[in-house]
């Protein structure tokens, strides 16, 4: 993710969980189509269990929005090949030999091509940084959705609004409200339709 340093520490404290009763009820009646997603979890950077639920929670609240539940397996695990299976690495920091690949504010990337991709990885150290002194939890969450969105949408989904925006600005962030961080209904028919495809 491309965000600035200090700007997503903001972020951290301006999400809030707001749903109103019209957003609720679409993201209900889409969520009845039954498709889902089961996220292998490789919690390499040994997060606690209550942070790891909440940002779990989180992600899945985005996701549950778009159309699709996420079914989470702690691994190693077995694989299900008869369900669409992606896989989420929170590592403890960015190892050595790719630190000059990513930028200081990238909070984690995902390994994709045109047509998306299986692995996602979340740079924990990066995480604690931002969110020192807030609930990581719901930056961990934050993180993960839209790292999954880029396995789901491919290399270049991101827009100017919502969970796949490049970059926040701090008047966005004052301004922001959990419905605001959210796939767009163009992003949120393509995950559905990615998730409706043979794999």
């Amino acid at each position: 993710m491309k965000q600035r340093l200090g700007v997503l520490a903001t972020l951290l404290f301006a999400v809030t969980l707001v749903s109103s009763e019209s957003v609720q009820g679409q993201s209900e009646a889409i969520a009845a189509s039954g498709l889902t997603i089961t996220v292998q979890v490789y919690n390499l950077a040994k997060v606690s269990f209550a942070t790891l639920q909440k940002g779990r929670a989180v992600a899945g609240e985005i996701f549950k929005e778009a159309g699709v539940e996420l079914q989470w397996a702690e691994c190693p695990c077995e694989a299900r090949p008869e369900e669409m299976t992606l896989s989420l690495r929170i590592l403890p920091k960015l190892f050595g030999s790719t630190t000059s690949k990513f930028r200081s504010d990238h909070l984690g990337f995902a390994a994709v091509n045109e047509e998306g991709g299986e692995l996602a990885t979340v740079f924990y150290d990066r995480i604690e940084s931002l969110g020192r002194g807030g609930d990581l939890s719901s930056l961990l969450g934050l993180a993960t959705a839209h790292e999954l969105g880029h396995l789901l949408l491919g290399p270049k989904p991101h827009t100017d609004e919502g969970i796949m925006q490049p970059r926040w600005t701090r008047r966005l962030l004052r301004q922001a409200n959990w419905n605001q961080l959210r796939f767009s209904l163009e992003q949120s028919q393509a995950i559905r339709g990615r998730v409706t495809q043979p794999y």
